[in-house]
């Protein structure tokens, strides 16, 4: 898994369960989500991984699954995807989304574990959505969220 870390450090985002459980309780999750800005960035190949599909890698020892994501693949705008890699902490040399990142991209699809995952993100402390592009829909689903957590 190093070696995979190591390479989209500088490109790819850590989003999803696996980006969430290092705010908050793990929740079971069967893969790790990379957001990458371009299908451009995504490696052709990684050290000890197999490259399942176009979408997807498979780390060779452990058999964990790698989805490499872009903005267009999860309906999300560049422009948003942009602010989540760039408000995107770092942690032993990769990339997680911060919790409003993970927030902001979740508030697009809104489905049944994106709101329970951005209410234990929300129930942790106060957040500032303030800088991503969020559309009305999303913002809609913010204030859903925000008296789902009242």
């Amino acid at each position: 898994m190093k070696d995979w870390l190591k390479y989209s450090s500088n490109i790819g985002v850590l989003i999803g369960g696996l980006a969430l459980s290092y705010y908050v309780k793990p929740r079971q999750t069967s893969d790790g989500d990379f957001l990458f800005l371009t299908v451009e960035d995504i490696p052709l190949s990684v050290t000890g991984f197999k490259r399942t599909r176009q979408s997807a890698f498979i780390h060779l020892e452990t058999h964990v699954e790698i989805e490499v994501l872009t903005p267009i693949v999860i309906n999300m705008t560049v422009e948003l995807a942009k602010h989540i890699s760039e408000t995107a902490i770092e942690k032993d040399g990769f990339k997680i989304a911060s919790r409003e990142g993970l927030i902001a991209a979740k508030l697009g699809r809104f489905k049944l574990q994106d709101r329970a995952d951005i209410s234990a993100l929300l129930s942790i402390g106060p957040v500032d959505l303030s800088v991503f592009p969020l559309n009305n829909k999303q913002l809609r689903n913010l204030e859903i969220a925000l008296d789902e957590i009242e």
